[in-house]
């Protein structure tokens, strides 16, 4: 690769990064698959894997993208392969088995973490339950972040959740966190809050 192409490529692999980052998305990878025809939304012509991934953030309903180099082919779709793949054991049946190609899905919390008009640590369990609500949502219960945290989701602030109980979830030790492989209970008076996905 020349030195114009390594600089295209790292400065396309920091938006991507930065796109994702924003989102707090991070993604699965399933080498060797493709998205079935009749789950193709859109189909375009992508240089690299990275800016097929950002055509896919970039959609608002684009939940995986398949990217084949170097026929520079890159297909978006809203079918959710995280989904499919829970209830099915293996493969999911949205996709199919092509050499070459690699498929990316979105993994989406089940939960999300909020502070509200109340500001960092400002809230009791009443105003975090009414805060979800706001939102249009409700309170997560600690099954529903133990689950976010299976998927690959941390969140190093003490947050209410619906037992009344407040805690944080990480994947790995650090100093401020703590460490757990569920939840690192905090027992505050006040907190933020964990709100569920609806």
């Amino acid at each position: 690769m020349s030195l114009k192409g390594c600089k295209r490529f790292f400065v396309t692999y920091l938006i991507v990064q930065l796109c994702l980052a924003e989102q707090n998305i991070q993604h699965k990878a399933r080498i060797n698959y493709k998205l079935k025809d009749e789950n193709i939304s859109n189909e375009t012509s992508s240089s690299s894997l990275a800016n097929c991934m950002m055509y896919c953030s970039m959609q608002q309903d684009c939940i995986t993208a398949s990217f084949k180099s170097p026929a520079e082919n890159c297909l978006l779709s809203s079918y959710d392969t995280i989904d499919d793949g829970l209830q099915i054991p293996g493969t999911p049946s949205g996709l199919l088995f092509s050499d070459g190609w690699t498929t990316m899905t979105k993994m989406r919390y089940p939960v999300f973490h909020a502070t509200g008009q109340h500001g960092r640590y400002g809230m009791t369990f009443e105003q975090a339950k009414q805060q979800c609500i706001d939102y249009g949502t409700t309170i997560a219960s600690p099954t529903e972040v133990i689950q976010a945290r299976s998927m690959g989701y941390q969140m190093c602030a003490c947050s209410w959740m619906s037992d009344g109980s407040n805690g944080l979830v990480v994947q790995s030790y650090s100093p401020g966190c703590g460490f757990s492989k569920t939840i690192v209970y905090c027992h505050y008076r006040k907190a933020n809050v964990f709100c569920k996905l609806v």
